[in-house]
């Protein structure tokens, strides 16, 4: 792949993240498991925050007023793809937001729409991502051992210092 900036590596993760279209979203729980579900975020904002729709008396909005680090799990087994995003998470219910994070779709679930007040956003802000794409060579060597890295450090992206950090 050779040596890119991390804003290169970014478009790279956004790139699968979008193609890959669902993750997994894993919080830790009660007696320290980590749960998992199968949920349908939002293309990450400029800040590469990925936002997400949940009713506020979900198990997971339970787990992340218990403990926000969370981790996203993204995979396009078309592309031999994945991204890992590892973050905080925070509840937002501004009005404008859960208007602008929203699918048509979703009124089976929160009838009434945005508005609803059993819908409610989440907002990871990641702070490691670690990606793979093995049909476009985006890996560093030795061949698939170790996955790109980027952290972020004083609100900057840099790649991690170490592979063997990953």
């Amino acid at each position: 792949m050779g040596v890119q900036q991390p804003e290169q590596l970014l478009a790279t993760a956004r790139a699968i993240m979008k193609e890959a279209d669902y993750c997994f979203f894993m919080s830790t729980g009660e007696s320290g498991e980590i749960n998992a579900r199968l949920m349908h975020p939002f293309e990450p904002d400029a800040d590469f925050n990925v936002w997400l729709g949940a009713s506020p008396s979900s198990r997971k909005v339970r787990e992340i007023l218990k403990q926000d680090k969370v981790t996203l799990a993204f995979i396009n087994p078309r592309s031999t793809a994945y991204v890992t995003i590892i973050g905080t998470a925070a509840l937002d219910s501004t009005p404008e937001l859960k208007r602008k994070y929203w699918r048509s779709y979703w009124t089976d679930m929160y009838p009434g729409g945005p508005e609803n007040s059993e819908y409610i956003l989440i907002k990871i802000t990641p702070y490691r991502v670690e990606f793979m794409n093995f049909t476009n060579a985006a890996l560093p060597q030795p061949y698939g051992l170790k996955p790109n890295g980027l952290e972020k450090k004083d609100g900057v992206w840099v790649e991690v210092a170490s592979r063997d950090q990953l």
